[in-house]
């Protein structure tokens, strides 16, 4: 029905803007340590665990990219 090629460019950048926010909040490099609790007993765990630095760095790549997305998607907006 309303498929994203049909809707117009400000119906879905609002919805991306929000993604990407929700993606900024998540890989915040403060939140490691809650990341690595909630990931105990997984791979992805043990990998943090075992390479707080390496995690460090791409939480915080991440987490620079998704911030300027975030803004540049709310940036037309009032």
């Amino acid at each position: 029905m309303n498929s994203p090629e049909r809707l117009p460019a400000e119906t879905r950048k609002p919805v991306t803007g929000y993604l990407w926010g929700a993606l900024a909040v998540l890989t915040c490099p403060c939140h490691l340590p809650i990341l690595a609790a909630v990931l105990a007993g997984t791979t992805a765990g043990a990998f943090i665990g075992e390479h707080w630095g390496v995690a460090a760095l791409a939480l915080t790549g991440l987490f620079v990219l998704s911030v300027a997305r975030l803004l540049r998607a709310f940036k037309g907006r009032s």
